[in-house]
């Protein structure tokens, strides 16, 4: 048995090489490039954020129960605690405008790199496939990176600071006090870039990862938000839970902490509210 699972996964293996070496050879690396950052965003946030909102409008009876704002948490039935709560179907048509406006400034990035600097593109797209210990490691600071840049922008560009990227900020994602997985990618377009795309962009062409990697740091980031931002009361896992909960204060608090998703730099500065990653026995602060 260990010898036909060695010969099955080299087989994969092999079959996978030849795959991704015939479409990097085919194509353009620019359009490898984006055709799979939009498939990512397609597969991981676009098809089970429609999925949460039919069931939510479907059977809402349900799902109210699994809300942790109840019927508040309800995107085409419940009443937001804000009165300036846009539409549901103005948020999903944000929300995919942002994705393709990031996927946009990927592309000009690269264009520039290559087209107008005539330097090596912003992340490698090659042929030889990136290793396991490598892909690892890339993801992880890439992960831990994000963790430091969303942070700092997040708290003191988009809310302690007063300026024109934090009034945006506030009267666009924070409209939505109950969120739901279309708000991950609702904001104003401008204060999107800052909160969502730099923090997950910037690392990748700082250490130049293979786009294989960042497609894969891009699937993690992509799930993430979708399940975070649902509303649901219950996520699998210690970690989604925690960052599930942490969201959710951030949501009601109109943005009073937890700037960051897994809470470390939050822990660090005290700008923690409710029970977070780190410190799990702490004190709940009453945000909302």
């Amino acid at each position: 048995m260990p010898g036909l699972t060695t010969y099955s996964t080299s087989l994969n293996l092999l079959f996978f090489y030849m795959t991704w070496s015939t479409l990097v050879l085919s194509q353009p690396p620019l359009k490898v490039e984006v055709v799979g950052t939009l498939g990512i965003r397609l597969l991981f946030f676009l098809v089970p954020s429609l999925f949460f909102l039919l069931f939510d409008s479907i059977i809402p009876s349900l799902s109210v129960g699994l809300k942790t704002q109840g019927t508040d948490g309800l995107p085409t039935r419940g009443r937001s605690r804000s009165r300036n709560r846009p539409e549901w179907y103005q948020i999903i048509g944000v929300s995919l405008l942002n994705i393709l406006l990031s996927v946009a400034l990927q592309a000009g990035v690269e264009m520039l790199f290559t087209e107008v600097f005539h330097i090596r593109s912003a992340l490698k797209v090659t042929t030889t496939l990136p290793m396991p210990w490598s892909i690892a490691k890339d993801v992880l600071r890439g992960l831990l990176l994000r963790e430091v840049i969303q942070y700092y922008i997040h708290r003191f560009l988009l809310h302690e600071t007063s300026n024109v990227l934090s009034r945006l900020h506030n009267s666009w994602f924070h409209s939505v006090t109950a969120p739901y997985s279309f708000v991950a990618h609702y904001d104003h377009p401008a204060s999107y870039i800052f909160f969502r795309f730099l923090p997950t962009y910037l690392p990748s062409i700082i250490f130049r990862v293979h786009l294989l990697t960042y497609l894969l740091l891009l699937a993690i980031i992509t799930l993430e938000e979708t399940f975070t931002l649902s509303g649901y009361a219950t996520m699998p896992g210690i970690m989604l839970g925690g960052i599930t909960r942490r969201q959710e204060l951030h949501s009601r608090g109109g943005g009073k902490g937890n700037f960051a998703p897994w809470g470390l730099l939050d822990w660090i500065h005290g700008t923690s509210i409710g029970a977070d990653v780190v410190s799990p026995n702490s004190s709940v602060c009453n945000s909302s």
